[in-house]
């Protein structure tokens, strides 16, 4: 069935099941793999920081870290696999360098973000991003992108007690917008985003890359798309 997302003029969203899944008053962008294309960054990154203390890694080592805080992944790295010669810190330090050098040097945007923007802004939508990133990485991100001004709220989840899955970066969001969780809607790459945007009570649209489709876990999503650029032209407005 050809599914069919609308949003009127209040701001409602409509469910392509008939009827309105409820009142949108801000809408909150994850930042990695949805609006910039750096996941391929972050695994090369990955694999040259890691390399340094001896690790070699895959593609699919990569992505079992993907939504996580910085810290996260090299603490759960070091636990898994352990290393020699440089501190925690300094695999963080050197990673954060490595992909922030990476995102100014190819970073290109995802299609259908500066659209999708555009489209929430005219509807009245509040707009936020949340991310799982260092805020330097977000800054750098924002200003190559040149889509800093979209944005009424800029949250990482660095400071926060907890990273995704836990809600608490989506609850603070919300809280710093005005706005109730359940009257948010998150758009998410990643599946420790998603679990984490469900948890806020918040509306949910999926857009995973192409290797997590067909992903059955990606289904627990309001709606799950191939590309931003659906948001306008699956008849939405």
């Amino acid at each position: 069935m050809k599914m069919k997302l609308t949003i009127d003029k209040s701001g409602n969203l409509k469910s392509p099941f008939g009827g309105f899944r409820g009142h949108i008053e801000a809408v909150i962008y994850d930042m990695d793999g949805l609006i910039i294309d750096s996941e391929p960054l972050w695994r090369e990154a990955e694999k040259i920081t890691f390399k340094t203390v001896g690790l070699t890694f895959t593609d699919d080592m990569c992505r079992e870290t993907m939504g996580m805080r910085l810290a996260e992944v090299v603490e759960y790295w070091y636990n898994k696999l352990g290393w020699e010669g440089k501190s925690l810190q300094q695999i963080e330090d050197e990673l954060l360098a490595t992909v922030t050098q990476l995102i100014i040097e190819k970073g290109t945007a995802l299609d259908g973000v500066e659209s999708s923007l555009n489209y929430f802004k005219a509807k009245g939508c509040k707009l936020a991003l949340a991310s799982s990133s260092h805020m330097s990485l977000i800054k750098t991100v924002l200003n190559k992108l040149k889509i800093t001004h979209y944005f009424n709220v800029i949250n990482s989840a660095e400071q926060l007690e907890y990273g995704k899955p836990h809600p608490i970066i989506f609850i603070k969001t919300a809280e710093d917008l005005g706005v109730d969780p359940v009257k948010c809607l998150v758009l998410e790459d990643s599946f420790h985003g998603l679990i984490a945007a469900k948890a806020a009570l918040m509306k949910t649209i999926v857009v995973p890359d192409k290797e997590n489709w067909n992903n059955p876990n990606y289904n627990i999503a309001d709606y799950n798309l191939k590309s931003l650029t659906q948001i306008t032209s699956l008849n939405i407005g």
